[in-house]
């Protein structure tokens, strides 16, 4: 699968097998809600951040694998908990190391 780009930048991360598996299952289930400015994820992280951190999710820097794990499980205000019938442990393992993996810094996302 070709690599995920975002305002035209591809993502560096999708070095490893474990993280190209990642960036699939972000691709399956969060990119709808995560990765453009006006889905609902990142206009509910945009109000929650006021930009900072970014509300986009491929341009945070500060996400632990801990947290990915805890919020995908647990779900989020509005955010869905997913279950290991839907995302499986493995599966969150790869999801977490997708997106806390050293990337290529990106440009602010326009906001509506």
């Amino acid at each position: 699968m070709g690599q995920l780009a975002f305002a035209g930048l591809p993502r560096a991360a999708a070095a490893t097998p474990a993280v190209a598996a990642g960036q699939q299952t972000y691709q399956k289930w969060c990119s709808d809600c995560h990765t453009p400015p006006t889905g609902p994820g990142s206009i509910a992280l945009q109000r929650k951040y006021n930009g900072n951190p970014s509300a986009i999710l491929l341009q945070r820097t500060d996400l632990t694998a801990e947290y990915v794990k805890l919020a995908v499980r647990n779900g989020v205000s509005f955010m869905p908990s997913f279950r290991k019938t839907e995302i499986t442990d493995a599966e969150l393992a790869q999801l977490a190391g997708y997106l806390t993996a050293p990337h290529q810094p990106r440009p602010a996302a326009k906001q509506p």
